[in-house]
């Protein structure tokens, strides 16, 4: 079942390669879409396979991160048809880098697919390695000065920052001796691996994946990547690329003390919650808005992680809220933009009166990411700060709680300008249905989250969590 889940992506670039038309090309990537999703879900009822060697195997929060990775590729596979269409129209872009984004999209989802994957610690860092060589075209799509230099500053920081973990890769191997760098077997075999090796091997993996996790201060590059990458683009890299990174810290989690490591992710979550909610209310671009929400909510997971305990759970939870309200924001943004011509804050205004459910799906989306009820993120950020307070973090529980509302506080105002007052959006002929749809799925299905957190759902995380947990 791993090769053909390999396939479907593969399948979508030699699809878009072949494609005389951008609508072929887009055809070619929602097959392979539907195929990797159809796939994802027939995987995640059997976990636990292995493929090549063992090199490859799917366990239970693999194929986690892997349904979300698919779904939202799906959606923006669908989504970008129209977003695209509306490019062609306007002139914002030609047919040829239309063809190329489907080209780099399919090969950006192929690698994040073998992170998911991947069995071998080594393999998974190659792998993230492909995600940012795969993804940086993307950024440049547009081929603007801007888009460029956002290129250049996302491979250059993302490099540094792989660099790192490359070196916490070599620290593990040298802590684990004979042990087979997998993260199955390095858990069993946690009691006798070289504690200092295993010291130096986390803090370096910490801040090479964190760099690519988007956590503060190795943030730099993010809002100016998604700010700059086409709007299904922004989706995906803030939506699953991030969760990419993130899979790639919890796979060395078990082998490493908890008594060192907790530490370290509660310093990193708290001070990737603290820049946005600084910097936020200073924002004038909205996609940059959005990438630095982005940011706090990897300090939200990382946070709940360094808690342990009952916020595990939650923080696992909140990797697919999380992944749910930004697409939605980044989908709803990159709509808007085309239809104001603008992507200053300050000049969208009216949605609401205008085009009311591109109002209450933007308002919707701000409520689903700022933990407002009754949507998912709600219970995944309560949750972790019921397991803060439980734990004893009871300082930090309180920061958390007042930098949420600060934020909160921040997004709402922002939301209320561009939903109501006056605007002028520009009449549109594209087909709206494409873009609106995955929109729609989206809102929804943070609501259903929020409503109702699947019984399933949630016990498969406490599970996982305790895979995970430190030793």
């Amino acid at each position: 079942m791993i090769p053909l889940l390999l396939l479907a992506p593969l399948t979508g670039v030699i699809l878009a390669l072949l494609s005389r038309t951008p609508w072929q090309a887009a055809l070619g990537t929602a097959v392979g879409a539907a195929c990797l999703l159809s796939g994802a879900v027939i995987q995640g009822m059997s976990p636990g396979i292995a493929a090549w060697g063992d090199l490859l195997r799917l366990d239970e929060l693999g194929s986690y991160f892997l349904l979300i990775v698919a779904g939202v590729h799906f959606l923006c596979s669908v989504y970008a048809y129209g977003y695209f269409r509306r490019e062609l129209e306007g002139g914002h872009i030609g047919p040829a880098k239309v063809r190329m984004y489907h080209v780099w999209t399919n090969l950006f989802v192929l690698s994040m697919v073998v992170v998911v994957c991947s069995h071998h610690l080594a393999l998974q860092w190659v792998a993230v390695e492909a995600t940012t060589l795969f993804s940086a075209p993307l950024i440049y799509l547009h081929g603007d000065r801007r888009g460029m230099e956002a290129a250049w500053k996302y491979l250059l920081i993302c490099s540094v920052g792989i660099a790192f973990a490359f070196l916490g890769i070599i620290f593990l191997s040298r802590a684990a001796g004979d042990v087979p760098l997998t993260y199955t077997a390095l858990p069993l075999a946690a009691k006798r691996l070289d504690p200092r090796f295993l010291r130096l091997a986390f803090l370096f993996v910490l801040v090479g994946y964190g760099t690519k996790m988007g956590l503060a201060p190795m943030h730099t590059w993010l809002p100016d990547a998604h700010s700059q990458a086409p709007a299904p683009a922004s989706a995906m890299l803030s939506g699953v690329l991030l969760n990419c990174a993130l899979l790639s810290i919890l796979r060395i989690a078990p082998a490493i003390p908890g008594a060192y490591a907790s530490p370290l992710l509660i310093l990193f979550g708290i001070l990737s919650i603290a820049v946005p909610a600084l910097l936020v209310a200073v924002q004038r671009d909205i996609k940059r808005l959005l990438a630095f929400s982005s940011i706090e909510n990897m300090g939200i997971i990382v946070l709940g992680l360094g808690f342990g305990g009952a916020a595990r759970p939650a923080a696992l939870l909140h990797v697919l809220n999380h992944s749910v309200a930004k697409v939605l924001l980044f989908l709803v943004a990159g709509d808007l933009i085309l239809r104001f011509g603008t992507q200053k804050i300050r000049q969208i205004h009216g949605i609401l009166r205008e085009t009311p459910l591109r109002g209450v799906l933007l308002f919707g989306g701000i409520l689903a990411i700022t933990g407002s009820p009754p949507f998912g993120a709600f219970w995944s950020e309560f949750g972790i700060l019921v397991g803060g307070i439980a734990g004893g973090h009871l300082a930090v529980s309180l920061a958390y709680l007042v930098l949420l509302a600060i934020l909160f506080g921040s997004f709402l105002v922002y939301g209320s300008d561009m939903a109501f007052g006056e605007g002028v959006p520009r009449k549109l002929s594209g087909p709206e249905l494409w873009c609106l749809l995955p929109a729609c799925v989206l809102l929804l299905a943070s609501l259903w989250l929020g409503l109702h957190v699947p019984a399933g759902l949630y016990k498969t995380l406490e599970r996982v969590s305790t895979v995970v947990a430190f030793s």
